[in-house]
């Protein structure tokens, strides 16, 4: 029978098959009672559901299989979380509560040979599965077997014989016998063999021999008279028992000395051999000691030797990647001058060149670009090897992508004679930096048609459940089996020789292969020289890494992209063919020469420290725009707010300021805040321009860009500025609109009265009985409501009144004119609080604080409605004078506080505001050197803060509300 077999058999066996007596369970259940209590025993009874109860266990005639005492002790070994729970539980066996009224005569009459024999023989009558044989039993000394019918599953029942056959010597006060197992039957072994050592216990007949001593001298005393015969037995019974006992107290004692010298000595014996280990370990621990610090010292030095290394290695990381941001900037910048030259020939090319020079010029165009893309693909590699490169993730649909991609690779396929052809389904969308992807296919499909000169260039598209599959398939020349190794290797090319037939740097696919792995994605190429080859390109579905910068991802995914940049890597190729023709070159229209922009054109400011390229852009600016020129940032700084131009064109890498610099101070002064500034610069990273949009600049133009490009931009900046201009206007117009609204309401009580005056006056004068005092009456009336009218009209003058140079005002008579012109705006029950507590003046616009004032107060009285509270309050803060705008009507929602001052970003409803008028305010009292700041908490109003300096200056000049062109000469002219 086999284990299975046999393992089947046992668990088909019923839990009360006789056995196994439960004698051998009672040990187990009494211990773990004892330890760990009956509640306990009982909780596990009831969680495991046993078929057979306690009280079934219990009963000493009962029996069990062995399959269920196996389980039995699983369990309870489990629940104890001892793994020495059977050992222990065996070495409870001898004791009175598991031997009964058994235990006091085996201590009383018995010996450990008797036990040992006794419990072998008596085995047979509650094991019916195995049985013992002793096989050597001598003094202190034991050897048996044990052979089971069934074999056991684990080792739990061999520790709980082991233990209950070492309890033995517990019963005379001894230590428990030692026992060990030379084979086990669980292992594989025919039988197990324990081996038993024990100290055996002195036979105590001292004290019965005293006590039969004692008994016959009472007797032989009583015998010779010497005392009553029960008297004297009792005592010298008690005498005889008492020396026995003394004497078997003293032998025992003896032993147990005898038995403590042999274990000092073997205490010593092991001290002695532990020294000498102990000196030898000592020894061993110096010499260690020796070689670690040895040791030591040489990872130190090597450690500083590696540290000094790293650091080296971390300053040429810096000087390299600064010395390419250098030589990108120094290399573009002859560049751009290259290319913007041949930009302005190419574009009146039709009128001053022949076919061949034109032809010339768009071959040097084309090797300019190359150059550009040369140097733009270096600088993406190191990028890459110093880990700054960010992906921008977003969905991208990758067949329509890959469609619009081919567009302008199918004209120079077709010019080749060679098919390109796009395969597949749409896959799932995957997570991509598109711009990066796109420089990655650019770069295949452009080998691919580069080293086909007939047949076909395949995109095939497939998916599976973790990758979408991009195969790049042509028919072309192959690779060489020696030169896959190394085909994506930085710099490495796959014809190395002085004769090849194709150029190239040996940058395009290191670039892809880095890139798809950025991705979390891969490439693979398969070829066979004069098929053709097979890239494979893995990009991962699903959501974008972790590890890399994930930006907002748009709801639908990107399906396209412009072809511009797809023209760019067409050119990659060396055709003969132009990238642009010469009719669409001729279509272009033509710069006007020799001409200069007449007074009312615009003024721009040119900042570049490049003497060559400020005189190209001068060429191209000089027919549109006023020219004022700088060549570092901090000269253009003091030219723009000396001479306050429409418009800055800036350099970004430049001596003395930085253009960034520049930037910075222009928007940190009132006069420049709103001066819109495009920048020019030699990086074309996404961070570099990011960075400059987020200090203030209005655009971003890389170099080298085209001479159209740039006037476009601007000119769209302007228009942009001057539509600001006219939306600016617009409000300060509703504004005035609004008090002259209010100064008609005002007015209209003393015109009634001086017109009603009149006519008793006409009456009086014209009578043929005058009356005097009706006639004096009447003219002090019409002088009244005339010094009332003009009072009205002067206010309203002085309230609209602007001015250019700073004049002290009077926070809270500017304040109350405010309240009065929108007195009529009020209604009946409301009343605007005041408390101002800065009597100090403020230098500044009147008349632009009046318009500030104004937007303000309308908007609280809009919010509060009918039964509303508005509060106008000031003090002084430092330097500051502060004015505070109370209102406890709705308050403003969180989401639209980060708005507020957003030029056409209104609360109100539609028709009801054009969402200037707190852009507008903010712009004047940024101008007037103030801030304004917005406290609101939703459902219970609004605190609207504004500071503004009280250092008195009167010759401060304030830059003009609306930046005028006008404005501004007639400002210059003064």
């Amino acid at each position: 029978m086999n284990e299975l077999e046999a393992e089947s058999e046992r668990t088909h066996h019923p839990d009360n098959a006789p056995e196994i007596g439960v004698r051998v369970t009672s040990t187990l259940l009494l211990y773990f009672e004892r330890r760990y209590g009956a509640a306990q025993l009982a909780d596990v009874f009831r969680r495991h559901a046993f078929s057979l109860s306690l009280d079934y266990l219990r009963t000493t005639t009962n029996f069990i299989s062995l399959p269920f005492l196996e389980r039995l002790a699983d369990v309870l070994v489990a629940e104890s979380k001892d793994p020495q729970f059977m050992r222990k539980a065996g070495l409870s066996m001898a004791s009175p509560d598991a031997l009964g009224f058994a235990y006091y005569m085996i201590r009383a009459f018995g010996s450990l040979e008797i036990c040992f024999r006794k419990t072998v023989e008596l085995t047979a009558s509650f094991n019916r599965v195995g049985h013992f044989e002793i096989e050597q039993l001598e003094r202190e000394r034991l050897v048996l077997t044990y052979r089971s019918t069934a074999r056991e599953r684990h080792r739990h029942i061999c520790e709980l014989r082991m233990g209950q056959f070492a309890s033995f010597p517990t019963i005379w006060g001894l230590p428990p016998a030692e026992v060990s197992e030379s084979q086990c039957q669980v292992l594989g072994a025919d039988a197990c063999r324990y081996h038993l050592r024990w100290i055996d216990p002195l036979p105590m007949w001292g004290r019965y021999m005293g006590l039969l001593l004692g008994a016959m001298s009472g007797v032989g005393a009583s015998l010779f008279g010497l005392g009553h015969t029960a008297f004297t037995i009792s005592v010298m019974s008690i005498a005889g028992v008492s020396l026995g006992s003394w004497w078997d107290l003293s032998r025992e004692m003896g032993r147990k000395d005898e038995a403590l010298s042999e274990q000092a000595e073997g205490m010593m014996g092991s001290l002695e051999e532990l020294q000498q280990r102990y000196d030898e370990m000592f020894r061993i621990n110096v010499a260690l000691e020796d070689r670690v610090a040895a040791r030591t010292r040489e990872i130190t030095e090597t450690n500083v030797r590696l540290e000094a290394a790293l650091a080296k290695q971390k300053e040429l990381d810096r000087l390299k990647s600064e010395f390419f941001d250098n030589v990108s900037h120094e290399l573009r910048t002859p560049l751009t001058l290259i290319l913007l030259t041949l930009d302005s020939l190419l574009q009146r090319g039709h009128q001053e060149f022949t076919l061949p020079v034109r032809q010339h010029l768009e071959t040097m165009n084309r090797s300019a670009s190359r150059l550009l893309r040369l140097i733009n693909n270096l600088l993406d590699l190191t990028k890459l090897e110093a880990g700054k490169t960010k992906l921008r993730y977003e969905p991208l649909e990758i067949e329509a992508f890959l469609s619009s991609l081919l567009v302008p690779f199918e004209v120079l396929a077709d010019k080749k004679g060679v098919a390109l052809e796009l395969e597949g389904g749409a896959p799932t969308p995957v997570f991509a930096d598109v711009s990066r992807i796109e420089s990655v296919f650019q770069n295949l499909i452009s080998n691919a048609l580069k080293f086909t000169s007939e047949g076909r260039v395949t995109v095939r598209l497939h998916e599976d459940d973790t990758w979408v599959h991009v195969e790049v398939i042509d028919s072309g020349v192959g690779i060489a089996a020696q030169d896959l190794s190394v085909i994506f290797d930085r710099f490495a090319q796959a014809d190395s020789s002085g004769t090849r037939r194709f150029g190239g740097t040996g940058i395009g696919l290191a670039l892809v292969k880095e890139t798809l792995e950025l991705h979390k994605g891969g490439i693979e190429v398969s070829s066979e020289l004069g098929k053709g080859s097979n890239f494979h390109v893995r990009l991962r579905k699903g959501p974008s890494p972790t590890r890399e910068e994930t930006p907002e991802v748009r709801v639908e995914p990107v399906v396209s992209r412009p072809l511009g940049r797809s023209l760019d890597a067409a050119a990659l190729l060396e055709s003969e063919t132009p990238v642009v023709s010469v009719a669409a070159l001729e279509a272009l229209p033509v710069a006007p020469q020799n001409i200069e922009a007449g007074p009312d054109a615009k003024r721009v400011l040119l900042v570049e420290d490049e003497p060559e390229i400020r005189g190209f852009l001068r060429e191209v600016l000089k027919p549109y725009y006023r020219l004022l020129e700088a060549s570092n940032g901090e000269e253009g700084l003091n030219m723009a707010r000396k001479e306050r131009p429409d418009l800055v064109v800036s350099d970004v890498m430049m001596p003395v300021m930085s253009g960034l610099q520049m930037l910075t101070a222009l928007r940190a002064s009132p006069e420049t805040v709103d001066l819109p500034i495009i920048l020019l610069t030699a990086r074309q990273e996404v961070d570099a321009k990011v960075e400059g949009l987020t200090m203030g600049a209005n655009d971003y133009l890389a170099k080298p860009f085209s001479p159209r490009e740039m006037l476009a931009r601007i000119e769209a900046q302007l228009r942009l500025r001057d539509a600001a201009v006219r939306a600016a206007e617009n409000e300060r117009l509703a504004a005035t609109g609004l008090l002259t609204s209010g100064f008609a309401h005002e007015v209209r009580n003393p015109l009634n009265g001086l017109m009603n005056a009149l006519l008793p006056l006409r009456e009086s004068i014209t009578s043929t009985t005058p009356d005097p005092g009706m006639s004096i009456a009447m003219l002090e009336l019409i002088e009244e409501c005339g010094h009332r009218i003009r009072q009205l009209a002067e206010g309203l003058l002085a309230f609209v009144r602007t001015g250019t140079k700073a004049m002290a005002v009077d926070l809270g008579a500017s304040l109350d004119a405010s309240v009065q012109a929108l007195s009529w705006r009020l209604p009946p029950d409301m009343k605007v609080e005041r408390d101002y507590q800065c009597a100090e003046p403020v230098w500044s616009d009147p008349g632009s604080l009046n318009q500030v004032w104004v937007n303000l107060l309308d908007n609280a009285v809009r919010a509060v409605g009918k039964d509303g509270q508005v509060k106008v309050r000031t003090f002084r803060d430092g330097t500051d004078a502060v004015v505070s705008i109370i209102d406890n009507g709705g308050g403003i929602k969180p989401e639209h506080m980060d708005r507020l001052f957003q030029p056409f970003f209104s609360t109100r409803d539609a028709g009801e505001g054009t969402g200037l008028g707190l852009a507008l305010c903010q712009r004047i009292v940024l101008q007037q050197g103030g801030r304004i700041r917005i406290f609101s908490e939703y459902g219970k109003g609004t605190r609207v803060e504004v500071r503004l300096p009280l250092e008195a200056d009167p010759d401060r000049l304030l830059p003009p509300l609306l930046s005028d062109g006008r404005v501004r000469q007639h400002h210059w002219n003064t």
